[in-house]
C-alpha cells in the first residue's frame, strides 16, 4: 500500500488542479491523479480555448465581409480550415504545455492513471501498463469532470454525429448541419458554423434558447440568428434520426405537426453528464446512477471526508465556479485534516455565465423567478459607441433589490458582453448600489457607460417612490 496520503485528488483539470496547488502549499501530502493520457483537462484540450479559438476566426471571417459597411475594401476571402485547425492546435499545445509545467512544479505526487474506490479510503490504481496498486489517503476530492452525454433517440447512434469533442477536429465543413440543443455550446457552434458557409439549423426541446438566461436575452439572440440565416426550432420533441439518399434526417414535433429536417451532418448538444461511471462509488455507498454526484454547500459528499467539486457534480460547467469550487473543497478538506468541523461554504451569489456567440452573452447573478426585483435596460442601439461599432444589437438589463437598490443581478446581450459583465459582478462583489454605479466615472464614449443608464432608470424609480412614501407619513 502506497502512501498514507492526507489528500488524495482524482481529475487533474480546473477544479482538481485549483485544489492541489492551494493544498500543497499548506505542507500536506497530496496525490493529484490523472486518468487522460493528455494533461490540461475540458477547458484547455476539449471546451474554453480551442471552441473560442474557433469562434474568433469565424467572427473575424464574418467582420470581413461587412467591412464595406465602414468605407473599406475587401477583396474575395474564403475559409481554409486546415489553417484554423493549425492555429487552434498550436494554441491548444501551448495552454496545455504551461498547465502541464504548472502540475509538475507542485509539490504534490502526480500520478497518471486511473482511480477507483476499494473503500472508503483506500483507491486502485490502475497505471496504463496494466500494473495496479492500493493508494490510501485520509481525505478523497473527485474531480472527473464530465463527458458527453448521448440521449437514447432512435437512430442517432446509427447514423453518427458530431459532438462538442469531434467538431473542434473538422478540417472540412459540412454544406449543412442540424444542431441538437439550444445551450451554450450549441448556440456558439451554430453561429461559427453557419457564418463559415455551413447551412445551420438548431432543433431544441426547450421553448427558447438559453433557458437559464432572461428570455429577453433568449428572443434577442433567436432574432440575431434568424437574421443571420439559421433556422430555430424550439419547443420540439424529437422522435428519431435516419438516413436518406445519403443524408440525416431529423424527425421531430414542431406546434403540434410532424417535421423533417435533412442535412449532412449532426451535431449533438443535448448536455454532458459528471464523468463517474469507473470510479466505483457504488462501493462504498454512494449511489449517483451516473447523472450527478450531490454535495453540501461545503463540497462533501454524503461521505464527510470525501468531497468533489467541478463538473463532476453535475452543477454548472463553468470554469471560474470548478476552481472556486475546487479551492472550498481543499480549505475545508485541511480543516478536517487538522480535526476542525469544515466551515467554508460556496456562495452563488455571484454566479457568473457568459455564452460567446456574437452577440456576446453574459449574466451575472441569480435571476428572479417570481419577481420581488426591481429592473430596467438600456438598449445598444441608443448607446452611441455602439453604433459606432455597427454593434446595436442588445441590452443591458440591471435587477435591483426593490427597498435599498442594491443590485442583485444582471444580463448583457450585445458587444463585449464577457468583460461589461465584470463591471456588474464587481460592483455586487462589493453588495453596490445601482446610485454607485452613478457615481462612477465612465470615459465618453466607451462601451461601459451604457451601464449608467439601467441603474439611473432604476434609481429614479426608488427615489420617486422614497418621496411618495415620506409624503404619507
Amino acid at each position: 500500500m502506497k502512501g498514507p496520503y492526507q489528500l488524495a485528488i482524482i481529475g487533474a483539470g480546473t477544479a482538481g488542479f485549483a485544489a492541489a496547488s492551494l493544498a500543497a502549499k499548506k505542507g500536506i501530502k497530496v496525490a493529484l491523479i490523472e486518468g487522460a493520457e493528455k494533461i490540461g483537462g475540458l477547458c484547455i484540450l476539449k471546451g474554453c480555448m480551442p471552441s473560442k479559438t474557433l469562434i474568433e476566426s469565424s467572427r473575424r471571417f464574418w467582420d470581413l465581409q461587412q467591412a464595406k459597411t465602414f468605407g473599406l475594401k475587401v477583396e474575395a476571402i474564403s475559409v481554409d480550415m486546415q489553417q484554423i485547425q493549425w492555429r487552434k492546435r498550436k494554441l491548444v499545445e501551448r495552454f496545455a504545455k504551461y498547465r502541464e509545467e504548472e502540475i509538475f512544479s507542485l509539490p504534490v505526487d502526480f500520478i497518471q492513471a486511473q482511480a477507483s474506490f476499494k473503500s472508503p479510503n483506500e483507491l486502485e490504481i490502475r497505471r496504463r501498463d496494466g500494473e495496479k496498486q492500493l493508494l490510501y489517503a485520509n481525505v478523497i476530492l473527485i474531480t472527473t469532470g464530465s463527458i458527453i452525454d448521448p440521449l437514447p433517440i432512435p437512430g442517432l447512434m446509427e447514423s453518427g454525429f458530431l459532438t462538442s469533442d469531434s467538431a473542434l477536429e473538422l478540417e472540412h465543413l459540412p454544406e449543412s448541419l442540424t444542431i441538437l440543443g439550444g445551450g451554450p455550446v450549441a448556440c456558439e457552434f451554430a453561429q461559427f458554423f453557419s457564418r463559415l458557409g455551413c447551412k445551420t439549423t438548431i432543433i431544441q426541446r426547450s421553448p427558447r434558447l438559453l433557458k437559464q438566461f432572461d428570455p429577453e436575452v433568449s428572443q434577442c439572440l433567436k432574432d440575431c440568428f434568424t437574421a443571420e440565416g439559421i433556422t430555430v426550432f424550439s419547443d420540439t420533441q424529437i422522435e428519431s434520426v435516419s438516413i436518406v439518399n445519403g443524408l440525416k434526417k431529423v424527425s421531430f414535433f414542431f406546434k403540434g405537426k410532424r417535421k423533417d429536417v435533412l442535412s449532412k451532418e449532426i451535431f449533438y448538444a443535448l448536455g454532458r453528464k459528471p464523468n463517474l461511471k469507473h470510479l466505483g462509488l457504488e462501493k462504498i455507498g454512494i449511489h449517483t446512477d451516473f447523472q450527478s454526484l450531490e454535495v453540501n454547500d461545503k463540497m462533501q459528499t454524503s461521505i464527510p471526508h470525501i468531497f468533489a467539486a467541478g463538473d463532476a457534480t453535475g452543477n454548472f460547467g463553468i470554469v471560474h465556479i470548478a476552481r472556486e469550487e475546487g479551492e472550498i473543497a481543499a480549505k475545508n478538506a485541511l480543516e478536517l485534516l487538522a480535526g476542525k468541523e469544515p466551515s467554508h461554504v460556496i456562495s452563488r451569489r455571484l454566479t457568473m455565465e457568459v455564452v460567446f456567440t456574437d452577440p456576446e452573452i453574459a449574466m451575472v447573478g441569480i435571476l428572479p423567478r417570481n419577481g420581488g426585483m426591481i429592473s430596467a435596460k438600456y438598449f445598444f442601439q441608443d448607446h452611441g459607441k455602439a453604433i459606432i461599432e455597427g454593434k446595436e444589437h442588445g441590452f443591458v438589463k440591471i435587477y435591483a433589490e426593490p427597498s435599498t437598490g442594491e443590485i442583485l443581478c444582471g444580463s448583457i446581450i450585445g458587444p463585449h458582453a464577457s468583460e461589461l459583465i465584470h463591471l456588474l459582478s464587481t460592483c455586487m462583489y462589493f453588495r453596490g448600489k445601482v446610485e454607485d454605479l452613478l457615481h462612477m466615472p465612465f470615459y465618453h464614449p466607451t462601451l461601459s457607460e451604457i451601464l449608467g443608464y439601467p441603474a439611473e432608470e432604476i434609481f429614479s424609480v426608488l427615489q420617486k417612490q422614497k418621496e411618495m412614501n415620506q409624503s404619507f407619513v
